[in-house]
């Protein structure tokens, strides 16, 4: 299992940014506890309905203050009071903000280095999404914007787990760049591909045809817009040679567990072919969630069963991978080096036997 020093990222182990943690439906008023970036965390929603995010052990004694279900505290109804948390040992509380707030049995000052750390979390897309940053500042980064979730012709995603990857997300991230696998792996034939580095977005661009495709050409044509938002959020749209409007939009997250052990999930919405929705437009929905979700299931098994590229044999018709490489490692340094890592990288990026979308438009013969 590789880790972040072997692919030479730079000096954090984790990176900067944005990443999913949870379903917005898997968090309650009881404690959900889970492991991300190496720690063990605990999720609950508060009284007020804010969704908090903390690191998992008591600092009194290291009791972790989720996994208990016998506790006098926790049978009585006392593990959550309002947006605190109690420990289950001896019922120090913690609110939002890690600090503790209560000790029950001690009527002095509460030592300052009583508490744990609070993650920055937003409640968004019926996802949690939370905020990592080695450094410790706000976050520089803004969630990726999916105006489908409120609109009616939309039919909402549901956030699909995909399960976890003895995998560095380095692997996960070189598919952005890699236009050859798409149509050895999934069977799409690519007519124009091109990659863009623009700050912390990492565009790719590519037009295709399906090459089992029941419609002739260039009815079976499509295109997609993809990009990271971040090290760790991928959104996708997706359009059809027969109109300008996306019909669907797809959120895929890889999240680090551990230094080189990734979780991952996907969503997607489809845009309602009928005025209403109803539930044959729900079926449609789900048949076409499913069958992306399958296409990703191709990925995944690949990266199952691969040893780590540390050092890829670049052809020069493989795609850009040096230079979505060179962007990612922008946040796993100081955000002070990140002008200088985008220097080396910044533009867009074709690919030598394959044109861009200007190059595939100019040799277009002009309609009549």
């Amino acid at each position: 299992m590789a880790q972040t020093r072997d692919y030479r990222l730079g000096e954090f182990t984790f990176p900067r940014g944005w990443f999913v943690v949870a379903a917005s439906a898997e968090i309650g008023g009881k404690p959900h506890c889970d492991r991300f970036f190496g720690e063990d965390v605990v999720l609950y929603r508060g009284a007020s309905g804010a969704v908090i995010m903390l690191d998992a052990y008591c600092p009194h004694m290291g009791t972790h203050l989720g996994r208990n279900k016998t506790s006098y505290s926790v049978v009585k109804g006392q593990h959550v009071e309002g947006d605190s948390i109690r420990c289950p040992f001896h019922g120090w509380r913690f609110g939002p903000d890690g600090k503790c707030n209560d000790i029950p049995y001690y009527g002095g000052a509460i030592p300052q280095n009583a508490r744990v750390r609070s993650w920055h979390v937003v409640e968004r897309y019926g996802i949690i999404f939370c905020w990592n940053d080695p450094e410790g500042c706000a976050p520089d980064i803004e969630l990726p914007e999916y105006p489908e979730w409120d609109d009616p012709q939309w039919v909402p995603w549901q956030l699909d787990p995909l399960g976890t990857l003895p995998v560095h997300p380095q692997e996960i991230l070189d598919n952005v760049s890699d236009v050859r696998h798409l149509s050895l792996l999934h069977g799409s034939g690519v007519l124009w591909y091109e990659n863009e580095v623009d700050g912390h977005i990492l565009h790719q661009r590519q037009g295709g045809y399906a090459l089992s495709g029941t419609e002739p050409p260039p009815l079976n044509r499509y295109s997609t817009e993809v990009r990271y938002v971040g090290p760790a959020l991928l959104m996708s749209r997706f359009f059809t040679a027969r109109s300008e409007q996306h019909f669907m939009a797809q959120l895929i997250a890889h999240t680090p567990v551990e230094d080189g052990l990734t979780r991952l999930w996907q969503a997607s919405m489809l845009r309602s072919p009928k005025e209403v929705i109803d539930e044959e437009v729900r079926a449609i929905a789900c048949r076409s969630n499913e069958q992306l979700r399958e296409g990703f299931m191709e990925d995944f098994e690949i990266w199952a069963n691969k040893k780590p590229a540390l050092d890829i044999m670049q052809l020069p018709t493989d795609g850009p991978f040096g230079k979505s490489r060179i962007w990612y490692k922008q946040f796993y340094n100081p955000r002070a080096k990140a002008p200088e890592i985008l220097a080396r990288a910044v533009g867009v990026h074709g690919v030598k036997g394959c044109p861009t979308r200007a190059q595939f438009l100019e040799r277009q013969p002009a309609p009549p």
